[in-house]
């Protein structure tokens, strides 16, 4: 791993040596739990992305190439923003894959630099280990297969509101954006659905549909939206069993979807209209009669009445468009 304070006015840019991962499973644990499903892409123009490349391809050392991501990061880091350790870390994940990340840590609160034997070297300091996830201010991780980076990257900035990167971080990086807030709002309601749809027994009565709603109520107020509030939000639309396989098993279904759209530990602010979208409800009965209708019209014109075990639809309109038959279907 590579080592560099960054941020302190009063002293010059001096390339640290590459030195032995310490403490690696606090690292580990930390670069695991940021990992997220990619909302940026690198633009032709990063600085970054082709020293990555180098490194991976062996054209030159991990030090060499560690040494000037964090000059560039040095160069990047603007007046006003905090002080902070920037790591980069390879990390091997088979023969032709390699991960390296890039990550600027609080610096007075998780780590201290002292001089033994000439070299730099990475000491914990266990009682001042913090490990909230703010201590991590910014974090970037980026896949390499068979030496070039793959165009999407997973990159968070606590400095900005999720998922979205500080002017700096952004420039520094060399990418954009990929995926607007409309396309990860509409990936989000369709997980929701998705996933409820999957445990339908596990719900109260009333349905998906009734779920769903409860499930856009619980978040509404939350801003960004993370997995871990999603997954509560299940579990509340399902009443809170407590039956623990109910549970586990309403958790597993909406982590399963979340990650089906893209939206692995990707936090960010939902698009207000998402939980005001009411999509069309149906349900379909042991007699073969299936009802479908707006969401908007039940307790309206649709009213839905559970009694006893039973089930009772009342439909009220001042007009019916269509009334007939469907073609029978042969069954083979």
């Amino acid at each position: 791993m590579i080592l560099h304070v960054i941020g302190r006015q009063d002293e010059a840019f001096a390339p640290e040596p590459e030195v032995p991962v310490q403490e690696e499973a606090f690292f580990r644990l930390r670069i695991l739990d940021e990992a997220a499903d990619a909302v940026h892409r690198f633009e032709d123009t990063s600085m970054v992305r082709p020293i990555l490349e180098k490194m991976a391809r062996g054209a030159v050392t991990f030090e060499a190439g560690g040494q000037e991501l964090a000059q560039l990061f040095a160069r990047d880091h603007v007046r006003q923003a905090a002080s902070g350790a920037f790591f980069v870390f390879q990390l091997d994940a088979g023969p032709n894959t390699r991960f390296y990340a890039m990550i600027k840590y609080d610096y007075r609160e998780v780590v201290e630099l002292s001089q033994q034997d000439g070299r730099s070297v990475l000491r914990a300091i266990v009682q001042a280990f913090v490990k909230e996830r703010k201590a991590m201010q910014k974090i970037c991780i980026v896949r390499l297969i068979d030496g070039t980076a793959q165009p999407m990257v997973s990159a968070s900035d606590r400095m900005h509101q999720a998922p979205d990167l500080t002017d700096y971080f952004a420039r520094y990086l060399g990418v954009s954006r990929d995926k607007t807030d409309a396309e990860l709002s509409d990936r989000l309601h369709e997980a929701m659905r998705a996933a409820l749809r999957d445990v339908a027994d596990d719900l109260p009565p009333g349905g998906v549909g009734a779920a769903l709603r409860r499930m856009k109520q619980s978040l509404q107020a939350r801003t960004p939206v993370t997995n871990d509030d999603v997954v509560d939000a299940a579990l509340h639309a399902a009443d809170r069993p407590a039956d623990e396989r109910a549970v586990a098993r309403i958790e597993r279904k909406t982590r399963m979807h979340l990650r089906r759209q893209g939206l692995e530990e990707v936090a960010f602010a939902p698009e207000g209209r998402i939980f005001q979208l009411r999509p069309r409800e149906f349900v379909r009965t042991a007699e073969e009669v299936r009802i479908e209708y707006p969401a908007e019209q039940l307790n309206q014109n649709v009213t839905r009445v559970e009694r006893d075990g039973v089930t009772t639809f009342t439909v009220t309109t001042r007009h019916i468009v269509e009334d007939g038959t469907l073609a029978i279907r042969t069954r083979q």
